[in-house]
């Protein structure tokens, strides 16, 4: 297991000096890309009870990656996990996935056909690894210089050592549906390959049931 590092005011703000940030909120930065090509992503703790003080986010980060990782699925590379002085608040320093996301090839108007079933047969595959990522959108999915994808923002998962049942696929595709840049920014045609590739490549072709309800949810 990582060790958590001490990360101090006057370390973070060198490490910080003309880093690009990526993403704030009115507690500061959230995300920030460095200028050694590196990622920092702070989790900061903010209610008095939560299970983050015992197992941060920051963790699971790092733990889900590994485990990705170990299962031959790309991700983001870990370097350090930190916790932050005088506070609950935790951070990842990691190596990103180099490639578009997604989300960049849809709005870029790339996002063809064939791309849409090697989608869906990665989702079947993640399924079948027992991948439950409660995270999965668009956004969330990088296409690599080698046209393979990889996962990025992965604190947010589970990992079964069993394939997905039908209840967990289904709550999977419910959140996939429900976010910004999630599946239903395909068009109709590339919602019904999506289904059709998912199923088949998940030898639940058969499953009229669950083909039915997925398609009720991406509608």
């Amino acid at each position: 297991m990582l060790k958590s590092e001490r990360l101090t005011p006057q370390s973070f703000a060198s490490m910080t000096a003309g880093a690009q940030v990526l993403g704030r909120d009115k507690h500061g930065i959230k995300v920030c890309l460095l200028q050694s090509g590196q990622v920092l992503k702070i989790y900061r703790v903010k209610q008095i009870f939560s299970s983050a003080r015992i197992y941060s986010y920051a963790r699971y980060f790092c733990r889900n990656a590994e485990r990705l990782q170990k299962l031959g699925i790309r991700t983001v590379s870990i370097d350090k996990l930190l916790h932050i002085s005088g506070s609950s608040n935790t951070a990842v320093l990691y190596r990103p996935l180099a490639g578009p996301t997604l989300w960049d090839l849809l709005e870029a108007g790339k996002m063809d056909d064939y791309l849409v079933k090697q989608l869906a047969e990665y989702v079947a595959s993640l399924h079948d690894m027992g991948v439950y990522f409660r995270s999965l959108h668009l956004g969330n999915v990088v296409l690599t210089k080698n046209n393979q994808f990889g996962l990025i923002d992965v604190s947010d998962m589970s990992i079964f050592p069993w394939r997905l049942n039908y209840w967990q696929r289904l709550r999977n595709f419910r959140l996939f549906a429900k976010r910004h840049q999630g599946i239903k920014a395909f068009s109709e045609h590339q919602k019904q390959i999506f289904l059709t590739c998912y199923l088949e490549y998940a030898m639940l072709a058969k499953s009229g049931i669950l083909a039915r309800k997925i398609s009720e949810i991406i509608r």
